[in-house]
């Protein structure tokens, strides 16, 4: 368990700066960071120092006995310990179709763009045999020396340990490569085949680092067929490299003691291609980044895989470019044929990069052979000899199925998404020969199966064709609502789907392929992000004294998004999905004017970040109405002047307004201030909404800026209601406006009503506000409520039931730090609150609700905790590992037909045999039952084997979704003492038991008017305080009948 101690130390300066500064920076923090170092090792045993931050962060990353973590934190001048967490990995027409052309010509031509700009990647490490990082070019022009570092010489690392691979000498193409990797290596270990060098073993990191700013010239081919001429996108830019990754994956202190040496070498742009950063405030790689954002470097992160599910985007840092992937107008396509016994026939088009079948072939579905659908499991020798096998895509790897086909005699694979929902294609480079189907083709393919027999196949090589680009992939991560700092994400899209790079031909896993191929043709946001650090990389090379900031702000305001589509091809897309839109450095390169925030605003800011001043603007709550500042910068020798209009999407209700200034001047090198106000009033709650701010400048340039909201009760909830609605003249109606106090503390409080014409106040008969003139008001304090209680004891039965006697197949693909979210087939009551949506994590623990990628930690804590996760039931929460074994259940049980409304009904999650992480041979059998009965029933019942939990750190117990009750059946996350009795195999049941709030008492503001005009009305009241931001609005809509 490795945690990160945080003492307070001042921010850095850019390093590139005068040197005296530095000087001063690294002399303050050195002996503070020594003095630490020495009153830890003396305070907690065992204590393993593994990266010292002097320059980021200001800590150091330490492996920590569980049990000393409290001892840690409580010695003077640590300000936080964070958790140390294990995160994934996540060009030939590509640099072109973003507009890399232009620049390489405003840069003198592809031969110097980039020339002395530093491109770091902190990824799986570089083959640096690879001609895309080759000096000279294959063109055969050398590079220049690089600039020197800040901090001395650069490391290059392609020796060292027991398996270093070939040495190899860093040159000014390469000009440095270094291993960070003590704490995966302490904590997990490397498997035989990985290199204890920089050399990358796993393709990922060549892939990352030659897209961004491989050579131009660079001749491409994979199994032997040739691809085309490919370069990254700043091709003359050097590069230098961190491996911080595994086969496992990356741990946060080992990405950040890259980060800090990034900076120490003068890197001006970092690509990270890892996962993270959900939770940017208290993640050690997102704090790091905040350093070199405030010591120049640009960042571009991956938005991650996990779309097109809305909330699911990484990396929501807002010094940050989070880069969502895109297609390109180039596909690798193979045209598959199939030929009945009975004469019938099927064309489809696929993806590929693999050789052709050009003899029809039998095809076969695995479970025809002995497999799964899924080509999980081993088939039986030669099972698949001379065959073509049907594989369907998930749970393991897309290349791991075709090896087992490989393996089993068979000759080709056709890969497919299940349908009915696009997943988009790949061009792995398999095994065998496999072309890759998408939903729609996989749906024709299963239905000519099931109706013929005697079936064979065959198809073309993978070939380049032409396809439609700017559509955002499926896979590609995406905002939403569920979004609270104030920041949308991603920034932009780049392309990242069937992007042709480099790769390592010699890599310690089966996904990358056979052996001694140097190019690949792969999909991710992984491979969307070193577009925009290539992109940035040309931008500082043109413009060496842009901050970070205004590299982000030109790529985002500049952006491609008239043509730009979700993954159906036809919808366009919106700021959740791709943020501006896909980058286009044909714009990039002339802004006219930039927006961009100081790295110690983003401190200062972070609970409401719509106040920084970014390039678009996203308000998480709006209350009804805000008012925003952005503040325009002129990168021009020329005065700008810019008219200002609002595009509102095409098939989105226009139920609000964004007023805007018609003109902005702003003079040459100087500033001009926006203010932007929203007036959201008549959006329905829980609803969001998009537009654009259009910025068109009388020499022709065009700024975009997107804008996004969600409408929401702010902490202070409004609502209006009149009765009758609907009044005759000189009738009289009954008011009553309503404030609650959500929060749990006071609040003051100001409300306005000011009446439409069509009423007249009755001052006489208002209570408890003021009258004034034609409406109401009041002035005071509003009291908070109480917070729901949570309490557990234990119960007088064992309630377990095995599901697999039941005989109930395993359905819940758990791995290690896996969360998979349910909807009950009922609703069901925890604390108060109704629910239909559960979230099963790996580390044995449900969030309630439903979780996200915040929500997992392998790290158990006592309740009540406001860290994440929160509203939590935790059976048995400790660090599982269920990719080492167990099987893993979510079924609704019913004590009658669960087709009978009149049935009870149980949804039961089971962890059978679930595995310890440090020893697989510890399992553990435990469920949670819930009722879905309209009461609350909750209980955790123990099966016949159980430890004491992954070395002794457990956690039984619940919470509540603020974090702020809970309670302890047993716990012992190693800050103290244990709390409580453990469970016991076969023991009793423990029940949740879940108090509802004590919601505060409402103010009620009452009156009546009488009805003096005839007409239809909208009344709106307004409320303002300091406890939220902007004015809360309460809409009512009546009329006065003639």
């Amino acid at each position: 368990r490795a945690a990160a101690p945080h003492p307070r130390v001042p921010r850095p300066p850019a390093l590139g700066g005068p040197p005296p500064q530095t000087q001063r920076y690294l002399g303050y923090g050195a002996p503070q960071l020594s003095s630490f170092e020495s009153r830890a090792q003396k305070s907690v045993s065992r204590l393993t120092i593994t990266h010292r931050y002097d320059v980021v962060l200001g800590g150091v990353a330490a492996i920590v006995p569980a049990d000393e973590i409290d001892s840690l934190a409580r010695l003077p001048g640590v300000r936080a310990v964070l958790p140390d967490t294990l995160q994934q990995l996540r060009t030939e027409v590509s640099p072109q179709f973003i507009g890399a052309s232009a620049a390489w010509e405003q840069l003198g031509g592809q031969a110097s763009a980039g020339e002395g700009v530093i491109v770091g990647v902190i990824d799986s490490g570089i083959w640096p045999e690879h001609p895309s990082v080759a000096d000279p070019d294959p063109l055969g022009k050398p590079f220049p020396a690089p600039p020197p570092a800040p901090d001395g010489d650069r490391a290059c690392e392609f020796s060292g340990g027991e398996n270093p691979g070939e040495p190899f000498s860093c040159n000014n193409k390469l000009i440095g490569a270094q291993r960070f990797m003590a704490t995966y290596e302490a904590i997990i270990g490397l498997q035989p085949g990985e290199f204890t060098s920089a050399r990358d073993d796993n393709g990922h990191g060549t892939h990352t680092a030659t897209t961004a700013a491989g050579n131009r010239g660079v001749e491409a081919s994979i199994f032997g067929v040739d691809r085309g001429t490919v370069s990254g996108v700043a091709p003359r830019a050097h590069l230098m490299v961190y491996k911080v990754c595994g086969l496992a994956g990356c741990f946060l202190s080992d990405s950040a003691a890259a980060v800090q040496e990034a900076i120490r070498d003068g890197v001006d742009v970092i690509n990270f291609s890892i996962g993270g950063g959900t939770n940017p405030y208290a993640d050690p790689v997102s704090l790091a980044f905040l350093d070199a954002y405030n010591a120049g470097v640009f960042v571009a992160a991956a938005a991650g895989n996990s779309g097109p599910a809305p909330d699911t985007v990484e990396h929501r840092e807002p010094w940050v470019t989070t880069v969502a992937a895109s297609t390109t107008d180039r596909q690798f396509v193979s045209d598959l044929t199939l030929v009945s016994g009975d004469g019938a026939s099927l064309t489809l088009q696929g993806a590929s990069v693999t050789p052709a079948i050009t003899t029809p072939t039998p095809v076969v579905f695995a479970t025809e052979i002995g497999g799964d659908e899924l080509c999980t499991v081993d088939f039986p020798e030669n099972a698949a000899a001379g065959k073509i096998v049907i594989c369907q895509r998930g749970v393991s790897g897309r290349v791991a199925k075709g090896e087992k086909v490989f393996n089993a005699g068979g000759v080709g694979m056709i890969l497919y998404n299940s349908p009915p929902l696009p997943q988009g294609v790949n061009t792995d480079n398999h095994f065998v020969p496999t072309v890759h189907l998408e939903s729609d083709a996989a749906a024709q393919l299963l239905a000519f199966m099931e109706a013929h027999t005697g079936v064979l196949a065959s198809f073309t090589p993978g070939a380049p064709r032409a396809g439609q680009g700017d559509v955002i992939a499926s896979f590609s991560s995406r905002g939403g609502p569920g979004q609270t700092l104030g920041v949308n994400k991603p920034d932009v899209a780049a392309p990242g789907s069937q992007i042709l790079a480099g790769h390592t031909p010699q890599h310690a896993d089966v996904a990358g392929g056979p052996q001694g191929e140097l190019f690949q043709a792969v999909a991710g946001t992984s491979m969307a992000s070193p577009h925009v650090a290539g992109a940035a990389a040309l931008l500082r090379d043109l413009y060496p004294d842009w901050t970070p900031g205004q590299i982000k702000s030109a790529l985002m305001t500049t952006a491609q998004a008239d043509e730009l589509f979700l993954e159906d091809g036809r919808t366009p897309f919106t700021p959740f999905d791709a943020g501006s839109g896909r980058i286009d450095l044909r714009q990039a390169l002339d802004p006219g004017i930039t927006f961009s925030e100081d790295a110690a605003r983003f401190l200062e800011l972070a609970d409401r970040l719509w106040d920084a001043n970014l390039p678009s603007l996203y308000v998480p709550v709006m209350p009804g109405e805000v008012t925003v500042q952005r503040v325009a910068q002129n990168v021009t020798g020329s005065a700008l002047d810019y008219r200002l209009r609002v595009i509102y999407p095409a098939g989105q209700p226009r139920d609000f307004q964004i007023r805007v200034p018609g003109r902005l001047t702003v003079p040459p090198g100087g500033t001009g201030q926006l203010t932007i106000a929203i007036d959201g009033r008549d959006v329905p709650l829980g609803e969001a909404r998009h537009a654009t701010l259009i910025f068109v400048e009388r020499g022709g340039g065009l700024v975009r800026f997107p804008i996004s909201f969600v409408r929401a009760q702010p902490a202070i909830e409004i609502t209006k209601e009149c009765a009758p609605a609907s009044i005759a003249l000189d009738q009289v109606t009954r008011c009553a406006i309503t404030m609650v106090n959500t929060s749990f503390g006071e609040a003051d409080v100001s409300l306005v009503d000011q009446l439409p014409r069509q009423l007249r106040l009755l001052p006489e008969t208002v209570s408890v506000g003021q009258p004034f003139g034609n409406g109401v008001g009041f002035n005071g304090v509003l009291s908070g409520g109480m917070p729901p209680l949570v309490t557990v004891a234990a119960g007088s039965q064992n309630g377990y039931l095995s599901l697999s006697d039941l005989g109930a197949p395993p359905n819940v693909p758990l791995g290690d730090e896996t969360l998979v979210n349910f909807a009950t087939n009922r609703p069901f009551i925890y604390a108060g609150e109704t629910y239909n949506t559960i979230g099963m994590t790996s580390n044995g623990y449900v969030v309630v609700g439903g979780g996200t990628a915040q929500d997992l930690s392998y790290i158990n804590f006592d309740f009540p905790n406001p860290a994440p996760p929160n509203n939590v039931l935790a059976p048995f929460w400790t660090d599982l590992d269920g990719s080492k074994g167990g099987q893993y259940y979510a079924y609704t049980l019913c004590d009658i037909d669960c087709d009978d409304p009149g049935s009870l009904q149980w949804m039961v999650l089971e962890w059978r045999n679930a595995p310890n992480y440090s020893d697989a041979a510890q399992v553990n059998t435990f469920q949670i039952w819930i009722g879905l009965n309209g009461v609350e029933d909750i209980t955790f019942a123990y099966g016949p084997e159980l430890t004491a939990g992954n070395e002794g750190f457990l956690t039984v117990g619940a919470e509540n979704a603020l974090g702020s009750s809970g309670a302890n059946f047993y716990s012992f996350d190693g800050s103290g003492p244990a709390v409580g009795t453990p469970p016991v195999a076969n023991g009793p049941d423990v029940r949740v038991t879940g108090t509802p709030a004590e919601p505060a008492i409402p103010v009620t503001v009452s009156f009546q008017a009488r009805g003096v005009l005839p007409g239809t009305y909208v009344n709106y009241a307004e409320l303002t305080s300091p406890a939220f931001f902007g004015t809360g609005v309460a809409r009512f809509q009546g009329e006065v009948r003639p």
